[in-house]
């Protein structure tokens, strides 16, 4: 008798999950943006439901709801929920930006959603039509994956990184003081005078910026003496100069490498340049450090302070004949970009 009633239930119970099965139906679909690009893990509410649905990562999804419900809205971050009539087959939304004033309706209509989703959790039914959209969203085609992969790759291309290398411009100015303490002397009826002198240098350089890190570039420039090597009723003794009055102005010719030490927008580094002043014929050496503000794309602005070859003064001795190495030091300000 307990095996007869057994197998009548059973025989009930396998009617009843047939018929809620047929009582439910598949509609399909996709969320995109006003262009028809995919938005990728969209929130979807069925009326009559309590349990909201996801789309997958590309926009689509594929749920069976009750023949009864009539409508489905679509919850984007950002953007307008719009709601569809469920008895078509297929239904794409197009999601419009949202407007401010939209905002905080968005995220109450959002947070209802989820309480509902929270307060539903325990229903079997509703788990029932979760389990079964679930599967089917994940074994749809994704005929966009190939698109998507493409905007993936062009955001890279066109991200902060491509614009970090290319084409480099630098103006710098300097001003340097070089202390001579009675290496320079003047004589004017027999005083004798000491003059110490306030070279200005102006560069143009022009190179390649392999990253935000490091750049090489070739310049040139013009180096200027505020302080005149001849004064009025004055001779410079020839005996420091082997007879030759030293230049006023020259003209440097260089290569100059720096070194960034950060990416950020205060960036320390150090700064190495090598050449020649082309019109003394005198060897150019700097090597200084300093401070690069980002301003903005890549634009820069530079302040550093350096030790300096310079190019006075030529001059002869019983031992030796040509340019002493002396070193002074510069702050040189300068904008690359």
């Amino acid at each position: 008798m307990l095996r007869k009633y057994l197998s009548l239930f059973l025989i009930l119970l396998t009617g009843i999950v047939d018929m809620s099965a047929q009582d439910l139906r598949t509609i399909r679909g996709l969320v995109a943006d006003e262009n028809g690009q995919a938005i990728g893990a969209a929130t979807l509410k069925v009326e009559g439901l309590d349990t909201p649905f996801k789309t997958n990562r590309i926009g689509q999804f594929s749920i069976k709801i009750p023949f009864e419900c009539r409508s489905v809205t679509a919850y984007v971050d950002g953007y307008t929920s719009v709601t569809l009539d469920a008895t078509a087959g297929f239904l794409l939304f197009k999601m419009k930006p949202q407007a401010p004033d939209d905002a905080a309706t968005q995220a109450r209509a959002e947070r209802e959603a989820t309480a509902l989703a929270a307060a539903a959790s325990g229903s079997v039914a509703a788990q029932q039509v979760q389990q079964a959209a679930q599967p089917q969203a994940e074994q749809q085609p994704k005929p966009q994956q190939p698109q998507a992969k493409q905007q993936t790759k062009q955001a890279r291309q066109s991200g902060p990184r491509s614009k970090e290398s290319g084409l480099a411009h630098s103006f710098d100015f300097s001003y340097a003081y070089q202390l001579y303490g009675g290496q320079i002397v003047y004589t004017d009826s027999g005083v004798r005078k000491y003059s110490n002198l306030h070279p200005l240098q102006a560069t143009y350089s022009i190179g390649w910026r392999f990253n935000r890190m490091f750049t090489l570039m070739a310049g040139a420039g013009f180096l200027y003496n505020l302080t005149s090597l001849e004064r009025e009723g004055d001779t410079v003794e020839a005996g420091l100069y082997g007879g030759k009055t030293p230049l006023r102005f020259d003209v440097p010719v260089f290569v100059n490498f720096r070194c960034h030490f950060t990416r950020a927008k205060i960036r320390p580094y150090i700064s190495l340049s090598g050449g020649v002043y082309a019109l003394s014929l005198a060897p150019l050496a700097d090597l200084g450090a300093g401070v690069s503000f980002h301003l903005g794309g890549t634009a820069a602005l530079n302040l550093a302070l350096s030790a300096r070859n310079t190019p006075w003064p030529l001059y002869s001795s019983a031992a030796f004949h040509g340019y002493p190495v002396r070193i002074v030091p510069a702050v040189t300000a300068g904008i690359t970009f």
